[in-house]
């Protein structure tokens, strides 16, 4: 088995063995229920704004904020990714938009 050593690093701290940690193959159960809570809030919040392109372009432009240290307007979970908090916004009525050319905004 070849194992790759940085030059910088000297030749006493190199003699050990380096452990393997073993991972289960076999997904969590939690982690895969994530993708469908995404999907959930998906749906809901094309319930709210119904044209698909205009969902993303708000949910994109909410998670570049949210990324950049805006405060989320609804409450959160820790497993809550920025895509969830943006969709969650979005459903709860906390995010406005405009379509170019015309008066109207809707939430």
């Amino acid at each position: 088995m070849a194992t790759f050593v940085p030059r910088f690093i000297p030749d006493g701290l190199t003699a050990r063995v380096p452990t393997l940690l073993q991972f289960s193959t076999e997904p969590n159960r939690a982690v895969r229920s994530l993708p469908n809570m995404t999907t959930q809030l998906l749906q809901e919040a094309a319930q709210v704004i119904p044209n698909q392109q205009l969902l993303i372009n708000v949910v994109s432009k909410r998670v570049r904020q949210l990324g950049l240290g805006h405060r989320p307007m609804v409450e959160t979970g820790p497993r809550d990714s920025l895509t969830d908090i943006a969709l969650k916004e979005i459903i709860a009525g906390k995010l406005a938009y405009e379509t170019k050319g015309s008066d109207h905004s809707s939430s």
